[in-house]
């Protein structure tokens, strides 16, 4: 919505679609460990600077959204916070109050399923270290990820 002040014009926060940065930072701080309740719990109250009664069940809906399942991409995690109808309700209610207090920097974590524990490889705990590993650049392995599902 657009509201013309004296000098300039400005836009309002929509009480009913949650901000498109704030979503991307929220799904990215979901991603962004162990897809656990715990985890998500903690990330999220790092990124938004407090503890909010509508974090903890939105991250057990996420949990089970995404179980058995392999890691979502980031625009499956956005997707799945606009369309949960706790988080819009929060987001109505809250509009005024959410903002990113810290930006998490920290690089995305790879997780191993359990089965590779047995396997005879170097642990590989981030994106770059499997670049590595694979000797290629960061984007080429991007671009084999087919992160915009080009292919």
């Amino acid at each position: 919505m657009l509201t013309q002040s004296e000098t300039r014009w400005s836009i309002l926060p929509s009480p009913t679609m949650p901000n498109p940065s704030l979503l991307g930072m929220l799904a990215a701080s979901f991603l962004a460990g162990q897809s656990s309740v715990e985890g998500i719990v903690a990330r999220g109250e790092q990124l938004l600077g407090r503890s909010w009664p509508w974090l903890r069940p939105l991250a057990k809906r996420y949990v089970k959204a995404f179980a058995g399942r392999t890691r979502p991409r980031q625009r499956d995690a956005v997707q799945f916070l606009r369309d949960d109808p706790g988080f819009r309700q929060a987001w109505s209610k809250y509009l005024h109050e959410l903002a990113v207090a810290r930006w998490l920097t920290e690089p995305q974590q790879l997780q191993p399923v359990a089965a590779a524990a047995k396997w005879d490889l170097p642990p590989i705990e981030s994106v770059g270290a499997l670049a590595e590993w694979l000797a290629l650049k960061i984007g080429e392995l991007e671009w084999f990820a087919d992160l915009k599902a080009l292919g």
